[in-house]
């Protein structure tokens, strides 16, 4: 079953990074501002985030294995319709039906994971999921400039209809991998208590740290993918050639997989919450760094950003399932709270990012996302003083249907 997961988090990878090593051959061809084609790099993130807690009550009703399968049909569609535009309207409507998609994969992931793996499984399963859609964004990352562009003749629309074909195969892996497992684990996927989405979604926002953790993850996605849509601008303006930008910012992406795999399992349980504080604090460092003259400095703040992605959102969605409240049987509906707020700031990241650097070059957008992450740093530490003077934060607690499991304290 993770292996299936896996697939699908790659094609979500996929999707979300196959125009970013094409967007100044995109908007130059559509005749696109650096403010409109940001707009464009935020549409998914708009519908995602109107779509993300009736993600979670869906995947909550469905079950992993159907709503999953709607999720990949959708993206493939995205992606399919996205060389087929001819405007701005076109490529933005194309984008945005991402975002039906999306949070189905995001919700489902943390699901999955605390469905089908006990709690000293889960941060290495969260790790290995994270890979997936690392080496999905890494894929166009790499090939795009520099092997597929110049097999098509410079053809972006040929370009992205190869990623398409890819997301397309991974509708079949998953249904066919996801019935078997389910085959061996009947009902395993399926939540019993089908009828507590929204319900369930309105009873966590009563938790003050479930507040504070949205707040995180605001900031968080505000960052990710700010970057995810404009790294290799980014670092063009650095000075390096497109095909190089996009092997740097494959090599970023890269770099996540370790953050993903290898970091995740190596935090400490009650270290989690000074963990994530500090990630945010480097990616500010990182941010500053990036604007520094000279490739020593570019390199530090590309290897940070790459490592500090991987790392981030597995840490983040282990410490939403450590919230008071959250539970087996709202995991569905506490994964469309955190992916419901983060979008917000994916919607706002990228657009932002555009309209700034329209104004004043991409040094001023990275000055804008270095004082976002350090005021996100400071929030984490909001979040910890709120879990910890939550009612039996330090005491056994037992989740309808889970074992009894100890709320450590943090710090």
């Amino acid at each position: 079953m993770l292996g299936a997961l896996w697939t699908v988090y790659f094609s979500f990878g996929l999707a979300v990074l196959s125009m970013a090593p094409l967007v100044e051959v995109i908007r130059e061809d559509l005749g696109l501002s650096k403010g409109a084609m940001g707009t464009v790099l935020g549409a998914w993130p708009l519908v995602y985030l109107a779509a993300a807690i009736p993600s979670g009550a869906l995947i909550d009703r469905l079950g992993l294995r159907r709503s999953l399968g709607i999720a990949t049909a959708i993206i493939s569609a995205s992606v399919l319709l996205r060389p087929a535009a001819d405007s701005f309207i076109e490529l933005f409507g194309a984008v945005a039906l991402f975002g039906l998609g999306g949070p189905l994969v995001s919700v489902g992931a943390p699901k999955l994971v605390s469905v089908w793996f006990d709690e000293k499984e889960r941060a290495l399963a969260m790790g290995i999921t994270m890979t997936a859609p690392a080496l999905g964004g890494v894929l166009p990352l790499v090939t795009a400039n520099s092997v597929l562009m110049p097999a098509f003749n410079g053809s972006w629309r040929s370009t992205l209809l190869v990623y398409a074909f890819i997301n397309v195969v991974v509708i079949a892996l998953w249904l066919i991998t996801a019935a078997i497992a389910e085959r061996v684990a009947p009902g395993a996927g399926r939540d019993v208590d089908t009828g507590r989405g929204f319900s369930g979604a309105w009873e966590l926002l009563g938790h003050r740290a479930v507040q504070r953790m949205l707040v995180v993850a605001l900031g968080m996605f505000f960052f990710v993918h700010s970057l995810n849509g404009w790294l290799p601008t980014v670092i063009e303006d650095r000075g390096f050639s497109s095909s190089a930008a996009g092997y740097l910012a494959g090599a970023v992406t890269a770099l996540g997989i370790f953050g993903a795999l290898f970091g995740t399992r190596s935090v400490p349980e009650h270290s989690r919450i000074a963990v994530l504080s500090m990630l945010f604090a480097l990616f500010g460092v990182a941010a500053v760094l990036l604007n520094v003259d000279g490739r020593p400095a570019a390199f530090a703040g590309l290897a940070i950003i790459g490592l500090g992605k991987g790392l981030a959102v597995p840490v983040a969605l282990l410490v939403m399932m450590q919230l008071p409240g959250v539970a087996q049987r709202n995991m569905g509906a506490a994964g469309g709270l955190f992916f419901t707020a983060g979008e917000a700031g994916g919607v706002t990241g990228p657009i932002l990012f555009g309209v700034v650097s329209d104004a004043g070059g991409s040094a001023a957008g990275l000055v804008l996302l270095a004082g976002v992450t350090f005021a996100t740093a400071l929030l984490v530490l909001l979040l910890r003083k709120a879990m910890e003077d939550a009612p039996g934060a330090n005491a056994p607690s037992v989740n309808e249907g889970e074992s009894a499991v100890r709320r450590p304290r943090l710090r």
